[in-house]
């Protein structure tokens, strides 16, 4: 497993005057609030900022979203293994940038002869830790663009995977009748006979 240290890069988005500005546009840039053009525009961070107003206070703090799913380098038809790589994108920039390939941190990424399955957690300890920091205590940083130092917090907003990664990541059982965690006993799922099942009943 490789984990690549999130911290420093946070720091280093504040330390270039081309980007720190940026860092705020979600709260600064004025937006027709009829389209939705940018997550910020969205009920979920919305709903997060009536839940936490003083992580909202400071435009600086950073919003996280990781995304992650495995593929298999040498093909269908290679060698048994697999990679997964974890990456986390800074949302606070504006649509333009944060999907740009420079602002996409690959963060942790674990090789090997198997997927990490329900162990994905171990491995996502040391990227845990630092969020933990993040947003528990903050770290202390030097924003270029407002010549200011301040305690930059930051915040996993969601993660972006399919149902099966979901699972893996959450610990969640994606694979009964209560796979989906919104839906629940709510679920209208159901299982079918077997096929082949031979009916019981006399032929008449």
């Amino acid at each position: 497993m490789w984990y690549f240290l999130l911290i420093p890069r946070l720091k280093i988005l504040y330390s270039s005057m081309t980007i720190a500005s940026h860092m705020r546009w979600h709260s600064e840039n004025q937006r027709d609030p009829n389209i939705m053009c940018h997550p910020s525009d969205g009920e979920a961070w919305k709903h997060f900022d009536r839940m936490h107003p003083e992580f909202s206070q400071d435009p600086r703090n950073v919003r996280l979203g990781l995304c992650s799913d495995g593929f298999s380098p040498f093909g269908q038809f290679g060698k048994t293994y697999s990679c997964w790589p974890i990456i986390l994108t800074p949302y606070n920039l504006p649509p333009g940038m944060s999907m740009k390939k420079e602002f996409m941190f690959l963060i942790v990424l674990i090789p090997g002869p198997s997927d990490p399955r329900h162990k994905i957690d171990v491995y996502l300890q040391p990227l845990i830790d630092d969020l933990c920091t993040l947003w528990n205590d903050g770290i202390p940083t030097f924003d270029v663009s407002l010549r200011q130092n301040f305690f930059m917090k930051a915040t996993l907003m969601w993660t972006i995977n399919d149902f099966s990664s979901y699972g893996m990541l959450s610990g969640w059982t994606t694979a009964s009748k209560l796979g989906c965690p919104i839906c629940m006993e709510r679920s209208k799922a159901f299982t079918t006979l077997n096929f082949f099942t031979v009916s019981t009943l006399p032929l008449k």
